[in-house]
């Protein structure tokens, strides 16, 4: 995976490139309006050829300005569904923690810990998978 520091350079120098193209653009027509004025034909040519270079260039600047937005919207989506995880993660974590005394069968409103963070004791207190069972004396069927 590419570090952000390592494309730095590359997005300053596409933005550095974003303001140089036109700037060229500009004095190139610039050029080619006194070349139009005096009707110098070889200077117009190449004027024009100029021209036609500079768009190229800026054409391509622009799809690299457009896949730039897209990364920036595809960034800001997970961005966003990243949040959105972390809190149900915490949602969660909420829940069990809630449900652990419960199941451990102590009252849900106990502390685990004392307020010096060492454990507090469970004293009888029964995990929710222990069973009482009662036991009554046989009763004899035939009445005895």
């Amino acid at each position: 995976m590419t570090d952000a520091r390592d494309r730095q350079p590359d997005l300053l120098g596409l933005r550095d490139q974003q303001i140089v193209s036109p700037t060229t653009l500009l004095a190139i027509l610039k050029t080619e309006r006194k070349t139009l004025n005096s009707r110098y034909m070889e200077a117009l040519s190449r004027s024009g050829d100029l021209k036609h270079r500079c768009l190229a260039e800026l054409d391509a600047l622009d799809a690299d300005r457009r896949q730039l937005s897209e990364l920036v919207g595809l960034l800001e989506q997970c961005r966003v569904l990243n949040e959105a995880n972390g809190r149900l993660v915490a949602l969660q974590r909420q829940h069990v923690q809630r449900a652990l005394p419960v199941l451990r069968g102590a009252d849900p409103e106990t502390q685990l810990y004392g307020p010096d963070g060492n454990p507090a004791g469970l004293a009888g207190v029964l995990p929710l998978s222990s069973v009482w069972i009662r036991i009554t004396p046989a009763v004899d069927r035939t009445g005895r």
